[in-house]
């Protein structure tokens, strides 16, 4: 790699981790549910081994990716924010370290696919997008998450270029597992991943392509297993049912399919108020906004008596199924939609913090930007490694679409929408200088291929 190459991708990190640092020396002083309840489980890793905390009903509910990351942070230099308040102040620098490394991780997704010029822009995308910056003074699992999915899916597409996919498919297994157990709404991430690589690796193959793409997949397969399953059982043992990844599933799945509530919990108060006072007569002088999310899960729970409080929430979320995906799909597509740009059309804000207009414009043509030069890499290359960030988008906002939806769930895929722009739109313009310098008799080279570089190479995946 070109020398100016390396200096400016330094340069672009050095100047991302230093706004990195500065934001987690000023965190927010607001603690979110989440916040909390990451502090109450990394306190209590740290002080003595135990998954959760006395006060906690279901500390599976939240995956153990970051809890693991703050419990390390606090063990290390243990400090405490007074005050009474949940908090692990040793954890921000920890967090600013992870957000400065997705930037070369970016760097790196985009490098493999469309070279480094494609690297430098989504790298420079990354390190000074404000909510990325801004999010090293929270207590969440954002940071970490974008640094595994970003860095799985660049062993992903390291595994598509190369004939032994040993090293690279085991090191992507491995990432992709971490991923899931900081990101529990990334879950099909992983089967993404192995789809791309069976699928590369039987067109590639001269004979017995279902045994190729079999040993393509297993490394990547087996280290991903041997991440998750410790977890899973042990959640699994916690919870007294199957938990793959977290127990949070049920109430995603009735909130975002409960029309009414438009799909949020802030409207699920409102639509449901009246119950949740009828229930809890101590409620009775409150407003619907100053109900309790725990308030509304708790009356919901209480319509099946005979079940978990997870069980009831999914059992809740199948009636809203039918009842308004089945019985109003007109209305119930429309709160589809306005999810999908909940989850897209504005940047995550934080508690108690005011949007500045200039962070949505950067927001929105960030978006549009990977947005536009994914769609056009995918029409003039139909690179194998476009399809897979596709596909991990295409999921993304499937997900937010149908289970609840807010734009801080944006901030894990964003180093992967401004990465698939950059290098979809390098490879267009590559493809189009390329067919105006062929002449009419000259052969084209393979419309799907896992690597920029296939145009050289004869044993290129196709």
């Amino acid at each position: 790699m070109d020398r100016r190459i390396v200096a400016i991708l330094l340069a672009l990190t050095v100047v991302g981790g230093v706004l990195r640092f500065s934001a987690a020396d000023d965190p927010s002083a607001y603690q979110s549910r989440d916040e909390r309840a990451y502090a109450m489980i990394a306190r209590g890793l740290a002080a003595n081994g135990h998954y959760g905390n006395p006060g906690m009903s279901d500390p599976v509910h939240w995956p153990p990716g970051a809890p693991l990351m703050f419990a390390l942070a606090h063990e290390l230099r243990p400090a405490l924010r007074g005050d009474g308040v949940w908090d692990v102040p040793s954890a921000y620098p920890v967090q600013a370290l992870v957000g400065t490394l997705t930037i070369p991780a970016t760097f790196l997704l985009a490098f493999l696919m469309a070279g480094p010029l494609a690297g430098l822009v989504a790298a420079a995308g990354v390190a000074l997008y404000p909510p990325l910056i801004s999010a090293s003074g929270d207590l969440l699992s954002e940071p970490l998450g974008a640094l595994l999915v970003t860095s799985a899916l660049a062993a992903t597409v390291w595994s598509m270029r190369t004939r032994s996919s040993l090293l690279p498919g085991a090191l992507a297994g491995l990432l992709l597992g971490a991923t899931v157990l900081t990101r529990a709404d990334l879950a099909l991430v992983p089967a993404i991943a192995l789809v791309a690589i069976a699928v590369v690796a039987w067109r590639a193959a001269a004979e017995r392509p279902l045994a190729a793409a079999a040993r393509a997949v297993a490394p990547m397969l087996v280290a991903l297993l041997v991440v998750v399953t410790p977890w899973t059982v042990f959640a699994s043992d916690q919870a007294g049912h199957f938990v793959p990844l977290s127990s949070g599933g049920g109430s995603n799945l009735w909130v975002g399919t409960y029309l009414p509530g438009d799909g949020s919990m802030f409207g699920a108060k409102r639509a449901l108020a009246d119950e949740v006072r009828a229930r809890d007569p101590e409620l009775a002088g409150k407003k619907w906004f100053q109900l309790r999310q725990a308030d509304v899960i708790a009356t919901i729970a209480a319509r099946r008596p005979g079940l978990s409080t997870d069980a009831a929430l999914r059992a809740e979320g199948m009636q809203n199924l039918r009842d308004y995906a089945l019985g109003d799909p007109i209305s119930f597509a429309g709160m589809a939609a306005r999810k999908i740009w909940r989850l897209w059309g504005g940047y995550t804000l934080g508690t108690y913090r005011n949007p500045r207009t200039w962070i949505s414009a950067l927001h929105l043509a960030l978006v549009a930007f990977g947005a536009l030069g994914l769609l056009a890499g995918l029409v003039l290359t139909r690179r194998a490694p476009l399809w897979l960030l596709a596909g991990v988008l295409a999921y993304v906002t499937a997900v937010n679409a149908l289970l609840v939806s807010e734009a801080r769930h944006n901030l894990t895929v964003m180093p992967v929408v401004v990465a698939a722009g950059a290098a979809g739109a390098a490879l267009a313009v590559s493809r189009l200088r390329a067919r105006r310098e062929l002449a009419p008799s000259e052969p084209r080279t393979p419309r799907f291929s896992a690597s920029p570089d296939a145009q050289a190479s004869p044993t290129a995946p196709r």
